[in-house]
C-alpha cells in the first residue's frame, strides 16, 4: 500500500479545498447537485492521486542525505553478471567512503569464471586478471549513489514508489523504494533502506527488459561512530594509497583549450537527458575530453580527442561499419553497452552507453549532420 507523509497529505488536502472553493463558485450554478458532487469527488481523487505520484520523492532525498551524513561500517555481498564478491565498506562521509574486496567467497575462483582454462588463455588475458585481482584486493574510493542533481533528474524522469518491506536486512527493519522509468528502454532500480535512518542496505538494478544485472546486499552493518572512526584510523595508511577513479571535472573553456577548437555537442538527446559534466582524461599521450550525459539513472558518454589518424587500441577493428552520410562509423557491442567510433571535422569521437542502438545512432547522426532534424 502506498504511504503518503502527513505533510504531503496536508498540502494536497489544502490544495483540494482551495480548488473545491473555486469550483463551488464557478460550477455550482450550472450543475445539478448530484452531478456537482460527482464532479467534486472525482476532482479531489485526481488531485490526491497527482500528489501521491510525487509523494515519495522526499524519501529518495532522505536516502541521499543519509549517504552524506551517516557513518557506518559493514560487509556486503556483491553480484554483477556471473561474478560474486564480498566487500568491506567503511563510510564516514561522501568524501571518505572506501571499499575493498575480501578474498573469502570461493577464493580466487570468484575472479575467474573457469580456473581450468587458465593454461589455455594467452598471456594478455592472464596479465589482465592479475591486474584486476591486485586492484580489487586493495582499498578503493566508493562513489556516491545519488548526487543532488541525480535526485532532481530521477524525480523528473522516473516514477518513485515506497513500499513497506516485511523482512529485516542485516538485522535492520527495511522499506523498499522502487524507481521505474517513465520512458521506454530505461532501467529500474530497487532500493532497500533502513527504516530508522534511511541508509541503503540492498540495491538491485534491472535492465529495460526486467533482467537483474547487478545487486549488492549488506550482511553486516553498524552505525557506531566510535567503531567507524577506530576502524578508519587503523587503515589510514592503506587508504592513503587507495587510487582515486574520479577524473576531475573541467569547464567548457578548459575543454576547448585542450581540443584547440570548439567542443562538439550532440544536437539530439534522448528524453530527459542532460549534460552532467566534462572531464579531461590522459591516455597514451592524448587528452580525450569526456562529455557525460545522464537522465539521473542511465548515462551515455561521448569522448572527443584530436584526430591523429592512428589506430586507437583496437577500436578500428571488429564490429561492423555503417555509413551515416559520407562518414564511416564503426559500431560494436560490449555486453549490454553499445559503442560507436568515427572521425569527422578533425576530431575522433567515441560514444558508449547501454541505451538502445537506435537511440545511439540518432545521437551520432546529430553530431555528424547537426542540421538533420531527429524525430
Amino acid at each position: 500500500m502506498l504511504r503518503i507523509s502527513a505533510k504531503t497529505q496536508k498540502h494536497c488536502l489544502i490544495f483540494t479545498w482551495e480548488i473545491s472553493a473555486e469550483l463551488n463558485t464557478l460550477v455550482e450554478p450550472m450543475l445539478t447537485k448530484s452531478v456537482y458532487v460527482f464532479y467534486l469527488t472525482a476532482s479531489g481523487c485526481l488531485l490526491l492521486l497527482t500528489c501521491s505520484v510525487h509523494a515519495d520523492v522526499p524519501v529518495l532525498k532522505e536516502i541521499a542525505e543519509a549517504e552524506r551524513s551517516i557513518s557506518y561500517i559493514g560487509v556486503r555481498l556483491k553480484i554483477f553478471g556471473s561474478r560474486t564478491l564480498e566487500e568491506v565498506v567503511i563510510h564516514k562521509s561522501l568524501k571518505d567512503s572506501y571499499r575493498k574486496v575480501l578474498p573469502t567467497v570461493g577464493g580466487e575462483s570468484t575472479l575467474s569464471t573457469d580456473q581450468g582454462r587458465e593454461g589455455d588463455r594467452d598471456t594478455n588475458d592472464r596479465s589482465r586478471d592479475r591486474r584486476r585481482r591486485d586492484r580489487e584486493f586493495r582499498w578503493e574510493r566508493q562513489r556516491s549513489q545519488f548526487s543532488t542533481k541525480a535526485v532532481e533528474l530521477i524525480a523528473q524522469n522516473y516514477k518513485i514508489e515506497r513500499r513497506p518491506w516485511g523482512e529485516k536486512i542485516a538485522g535492520h527493519q527495511a522499506d523498499l523504494l522502487i524507481i521505474r522509468p517513465k520512458y521506454p528502454s530505461r532501467p529500474t532500480k530497487h532500493i532497500y533502506f533502513a527504516r530508522k535512518n534511511s541508509v541503503i542496505l540492498r540495491v538491485e538494478d534491472f535492465d529495460s527488459a526486467g533482467v537483474r544485472r547487478n545487486m549488492f546486499v549488506y550482511t553486516r552493518i553498524g552505525f557506531d561512530i566510535k567503531a567507524v572512526d577506530a576502524r578508519f584510523k587503523s587503515i589510514e595508511k592503506e587508504i592513503s594509497r587507495a587510487p582515486g577513479r574520479n577524473i576531475p571535472e573541467i569547464t567548457l573553456a578548459e575543454a576547448q583549450k585542450v581540443l584547440t577548437r570548439k567542443l562538439i555537442k550532440p544536437q539530439y538527446l534522448p528524453k530527459g537527458f542532460q549534460l552532467q559534466s566534462l572531464h579531461k582524461h590522459q591516455y597514451r599521450g592524448s587528452h580525450p575530453i569526456q562529455l557525460k550525459y545522464t537522465d539521473g539513472m542511465l548515462d551515455f558518454n561521448l569522448y572527443e580527442t584530436i584526430d591523429k589518424g592512428q589506430d586507437r587500441d583496437g577500436r578500428n577493428r571488429g564490429g561492423e561499419v555503417i555509413k551515416i552520410g559520407d562518414t564511416p562509423v564503426r559500431k560494436y557491442r560490449r555486453g549490454p553497452t553499445h559503442a560507436f567510433n568515427w572521425s569527422s571535422s578533425g576530431i575522433h569521437f567515441f560514444l558508449s552507453s547501454p541505451l538502445p542502438a537506435s537511440e545511439m545512432v540518432k545521437i551520432v547522426e546529430s553530431i555528424i549532420n547537426p542540421k538533420t532534424k531527429q524525430k
